[in-house]
């Protein structure tokens, strides 16, 4: 559910981390957790064609494997709470260095419905 405090809260986690979503994006839950190393989660639902477009922005791994992979599904962590990717079908994680390596961005994509995808974002400090 998207209410005023969880868009708030999802634009101070984006603006933080350097991550722009695009503005069809709805937060669905937004987290950060601060201390040593600061860390946060984001849970948003955007149409396919905005996250295509997000995904061609984004500084992927040159392979010839798809970077996106249910086994690497682990580096969202456990479910607690309204953060739930262990409960996302077809779900499939990818994990990026951040910032020179500094930090970490994973980023998990699941269906969410007629031609929109629901993305996890756990972001971390390293």
């Amino acid at each position: 559910m998207t209410t005023e405090k969880t868009q708030g809260d999802a634009a101070a986690i984006l603006k933080r981390i350097g991550l722009e979503l695009p503005p069809t994006a709805k937060s669905e839950f937004a987290e950060q957790n601060s201390g040593q190393d600061d860390s946060a989660r984001l849970v948003a639902v955007m149409p396919m064609g905005d996250w295509k477009a997000l995904l061609a922005r984004l500084p992927m791994p040159e392979s010839d494997q798809a970077p996106f992979e249910a086994e690497a599904n682990f580096h969202l962590g456990a479910d607690k709470g309204q953060w739930t990717p262990g409960k996302a079908k077809g779900l499939e994680t990818v994990q990026l260095p951040w910032h020179g390596g500094a930090e970490s961005l994973n980023l998990g994509i699941a269906p969410a419905g007629q031609d929109e995808v629901r993305l996890f974002i756990y972001w971390y400090q390293l």
